[in-house]
């Protein structure tokens, strides 16, 4: 809802400019990619990773709309049985160039069952894990290559930060994620 409200207004800017049409004023970028994270307690995590940018030709700033879907998870303490993540948020580019770094903040939200806590059911005699939406947030870097015309290849890490608050304890949501890929750019 507030990634379609705010690409709702960065397109009405765009449209906005005289006698120029909004392919040729925007870039479009998405792509599709795995990502592995990391979380304490020697534990990986796997999580299919999509995304949407929409900056300006001639700007520095992107508006991106990240999801992961949650896959698995191995090791010592897999917490969670769901983590599935949405995010919005924008990223600053630090060059035009065929190499492009960028950093990025985006707040979001996890849908997310903890597979470690969770509270006894007289009726049912078993144990119950509560499925939860909570805030979390992420802050970003990374590099796209853009080497040829339609296509990109880009490497990018986050840090994502947050609690899983259920009727049991709190567990965070903490992780490192790796991503990497390739993606569309129009």
């Amino acid at each position: 809802m507030v990634l379609a409200l705010i690409l709702g207004v960065f397109a009405g800017n765009v449209n906005a400019q005289e006698n120029e049409t909004a392919p040729d004023k925007i870039k479009i970028k998405t792509a599709l990619s795995f990502s592995a994270g990391l979380l304490t307690e020697n534990t990986q995590t796997i999580q299919l990773h999509g995304y949407i940018g929409v900056r300006p030709k001639q700007g520095r700033i992107e508006l991106r709309g990240d999801g992961f879907y949650f896959v698995n998870s191995v090791g010592d303490r897999p917490r969670f049985t769901i983590n599935h993540q949405l995010y919005a948020g924008a990223f600053y580019r630090f060059s035009d160039a065929q190499i492009q770094p960028y950093v990025g903040f985006q707040p979001g939200i996890a849908y997310a069952q903890s597979s470690e806590y969770g509270r006894f059911n007289e009726a049912s005699n078993a144990v119950q894990y509560k499925k939860t939406i909570n805030p979390v947030g992420s802050v970003t870097g990374g590099l796209d290559f853009f080497a040829e015309k339609l296509f990109f290849m880009f490497i990018e890490t986050r840090y994502i930060f947050g609690k899983h608050k259920a009727d049991s304890y709190p567990v965070f949501l903490d992780e490192w994620r790796f991503s990497f890929g390739l993606g569309f750019h129009f």
